[in-house]
């Protein structure tokens, strides 16, 4: 699997919640991107990861980089695709990661949607959880070259969060950040009591 870093597999099950190959893809990428960004630890830059999924596959990001939404570390940018851009505001070096095309036969695929309807059998459920063991371990232990591909990107990368004041709304009385705040009649208001219609 070549470059290891820090962080295991099972913390990334544990924070995800199950294993499954969008998990097993995302620990891979973001792997991938930490080395060819030179890091071994997460720690050592200011990464930030621009993801094009909000589907399992982000999770790794989160653990093995430590870019969450919270630290301003994470956006999302959703297309649909298994690609994520990961750079370093210090050096302003980025790459971006993308899983590379893979074909499952036709009857893997009438499988698993046969599985997603709910009508299945049991035997069928057994040889699904038994291809999709055998897929996990697939990604786990491919090289990087039949898995993926990081190419460097030149990227403006977002600038760190802002922390700032949360006056309260004046009409709901909830507290909301400063840069969410309209004004409504004079009166500081949330996104939500300002554009409130009365009919």
């Amino acid at each position: 699997m070549g470059f290891e870093c820090s962080v295991d597999w099972r913390k990334v099950v544990e924070f995800h919640g199950h294993v499954c190959p969008g998990l097993a893809i995302g620990y891979r990428l973001a792997k991938a991107a930490l080395a060819a960004l030179g890091y071994q630890d997460p720690e050592e830059g200011d990464l930030v990861t621009i993801a094009e999924s909000d589907r399992c596959t982000i999770d790794p990001f989160q653990i093995v980089l430590g870019c969450t939404i919270g630290k301003g570390k994470l956006y999302i940018n959703s297309t649909g695709k298994q690609a994520f851009t990961v750079g370093c505001r210090q050096s302003g070096k980025a790459v971006r990661v993308i899983q590379l095309p893979h074909k499952y036969s036709a009857e893997s695929d009438a499988l698993t949607r046969k599985v997603m309807s709910g009508r299945v059998s049991d035997d069928e459920y057994r040889r699904y959880k038994s291809e999709r063991e055998a897929r996990i371990q697939e990604i786990l232990t491919a090289p990087d070259e039949m898995l993926l591909k990081v190419e460097p990107v030149t990227v403006v990368l977002p600038e760190k969060e802002m922390i700032y004041n949360s006056p309260c709304c004046e009409y709901c009385g909830e507290q909301v950040m400063e840069p969410w705040t309209r004004l409504r009649e004079g009166k500081v208001a949330c996104v939500a009591c300002a554009v409130t219609v009365t009919r």
